[in-house]
C-alpha cells in the first residue's frame, strides 16, 4: 500500500510495537527459484531533497520484470 505525501517532512520517529499489542502479521512472498542476473532491468531513479542538506540524494532500484510483456507481469526488486 502506498501513501502519497502532499506536504513536505520536517521530522520523523520510530514507532515500535509493543510486546502486549497484537500487531498484524505481514506475509511477505519470496521467490523460490534462484534467477540469474538478467541482460536487462528496468529501473527508476528518485530524487529525494532531505532537510539536513541542501543537496538530494538520488535512489535507483532496479527491478527485474517477471512475464513481460503479458497480462501478469510483474516487477520485484533486484
Amino acid at each position: 500500500m502506498a501513501t502519497k505525501i502532499n506536504s513536505k517532512i520536517v521530522g520523523y520517529n520510530i514507532v515500535k510495537n509493543d510486546v502486549n499489542t497484537k500487531a498484524p502479521v505481514n506475509k511477505q512472498e519470496f521467490m523460490h527459484e534462484e534467477i540469474e542476473r538478467p541482460e536487462e532491468l528496468r529501473g527508476y531513479t528518485y530524487k529525494i531533497k532531505t532537510p539536513l542538506s541542501e543537496h538530494a540524494l538520488y535512489i535507483t532500484v532496479n527491478n527485474i520484470v517477471l512475464n513481460g510483456e503479458t497480462e501478469h507481469e510483474q516487477e520485484y526488486p533486484f
